[in-house]
């Protein structure tokens, strides 16, 4: 009997890819046989290859390249999570028999199959397109292996030994996600002042400036990482973490995903939507209302943002390290 090979079209940021995580692991479990091959932008790869549930990975290139590629895997299905028009169209053109997706973006003749968009969590939506007989079940956390080479390199990059706590004050969505930087200064004074931990500040090559700017601040048991690790580094980074804070972002979902308890902070983003995927963490927001779309700057955001507390925030932390 041949082999069924399906194509799953990947998410294209840290978060959504881990919120795609326990569909893609309830099609693991529903085609234990299958030849699973995820296609991604590159620099998503280090995160899957920390998966157990494709068995290959491609990078996403220009379109000529990307659908000759999905041509020479002769896939009987593709799996097609992002709205996006181009995300439909490569597998289309590649001749994969079988395309299931939301519709949307102007797509809905390049599907077979248009999957129905499921209610709550958005770690929900993908379940109809990848693991169509676990809807409604109870689904299984995502679920990361970090090899022991990035657990190692971390702990030499690591300028301290002994616990610590992680900050990461970015989000790619700009300011509209982002608590004040001046309130991560005091929460981490604060906790300077009463605690024994040393500080981490964490995040990508654009967050650098402002978590070295801010280190800068705090003195000796402080120090910036950010922009220094590989993706791997920084989940290792993370999974050793006494607590995480972080806003709606990447890096959240990161830690969520790694086992480290994690404080969210929301502006008016929604966490019944985008809530971290963990048993131990806590979410903080002061505003009533709740958009999953939002301008990157918005001004609704920033007020929510910037009325949460750094005391606030020290005692959610605090809460879950009890």
């Amino acid at each position: 009997m041949k082999q069924e090979r399906i194509l799953i079209v990947g998410l294209n940021w840290i978060g959504d890819a881990i919120m795609s995580m326990p569909a893609l692991q309830a099609c693991r479990i529903e085609n234990p046989d299958a030849h699973i091959t995820l296609l991604v932008k590159a620099y998503l790869k280090p995160l899957w290859e920390m998966h157990a549930a494709p068995d290959e990975i491609i990078c996403l290139e220009d379109s000529r390249s990307t659908i000759r590629k999905l041509r020479a895997g002769n896939y009987d299905k593709a799996c097609i999570l992002p709205n996006s028009f181009r995300s439909a169209f490569l597998p289309a053109m590649a001749g994969v028999s079988r395309r299931i997706g939301l519709r949307g973006d102007w797509r809905r003749y390049m599907l077979t199959t248009a999957a129905p968009l499921s209610e709550g969590h958005q770690s929900n939506e993908y379940f109809p397109i990848l693991a169509p007989a676990s809807v409604g079940q109870h689904h299984a956390l995502p679920q990361l292996n970090i090899p022991a080479a990035p657990v190692e390199s971390m702990a030499r990059k690591r300028p301290f030994s002994g616990r610590y706590i992680t900050l990461m004050p970015g989000a790619a969505r700009g300011a509209s996600k982002m608590w004040p930087l001046d309130h991560f200064e005091q929460l981490a004074t604060q906790w300077l002042a009463e605690r024994d931990d040393f500080i981490v500040l964490a995040g990508g090559p654009g967050d650098a400036p402002a978590c070295e700017a801010l280190a800068g601040k705090l003195g000796s048991r402080a120090c910036s990482l950010a922009g220094k690790t590989s993706l791997k580094e920084w989940a290792a980074l993370l999974s050793k973490s006494s607590v995480a804070i972080a806003n709606d972002s990447g890096g959240m979902h990161l830690a969520a995903a790694v086992g480290a308890p994690v404080v969210g902070i929301y502006g008016i983003t929604d966490p019944a939507k985008t809530g971290p995927l963990s048993k131990c963490f806590k979410v903080l927001q002061n505003s009533s209302r709740r958009s999953r779309d939002i301008a990157r700057d918005s001004g609704a955001a920033r007020k929510a943002l910037e009325s949460i507390s750094p005391d606030d925030v020290f005692a959610a932390a605090l809460e879950l390290l009890q």
